[in-house]
């Protein structure tokens, strides 16, 4: 917050306890990824990250209030081409057989993320 000038809200399910480790760390450089991406790109003072435990899926948002992607670099990131650093945050998501969905308009972007619990990562699978 005080290095990046942003306002964050966290909101933690109260319930969500420890997780694995290894799953800790990724929750954390996603968070941290995403806020980079806020800080340097999005124009925005605020962002909100949201953390919730489902059954057997931990669920990540994070969320600006900033100017957004324009349609060709929101194309392009689903298109898994480089940018953003989205693609290191699918990648890092792929090792724990997760999901990474952007989404973004003119109110700003939003990263959202389920990773399924497992005490350690599965094997990437080649295509």
């Amino acid at each position: 917050m005080e290095r990046g000038g942003l306002d964050i809200d966290l909101n933690m399910q109260q319930e969500l306890g420890r997780l694995p480790p290894d799953l800790e760390l990724v929750i954390f450089r996603l968070v941290q990824a995403c806020l980079t991406n806020v800080h340097r790109h999005s124009g925005s003072k605020k962002a909100q990250i949201d953390l919730e435990r489902q059954a057997g899926w931990v669920s990540l948002m994070v969320q600006d209030q900033g100017k957004g992607m324009d349609a060709e670099k929101l194309a392009a990131l689903r298109a898994d081409t480089p940018g953003v650093g989205v693609r290191g945050m699918r990648e890092r998501v792929s090792q724990f057989g997760g999901q990474v969905e952007v989404i973004s308009n003119g109110s700003g972007t939003r990263v959202a993320v389920m990773l399924p619990i497992l005490t350690t990562p599965e094997p990437a699978q080649e295509s």
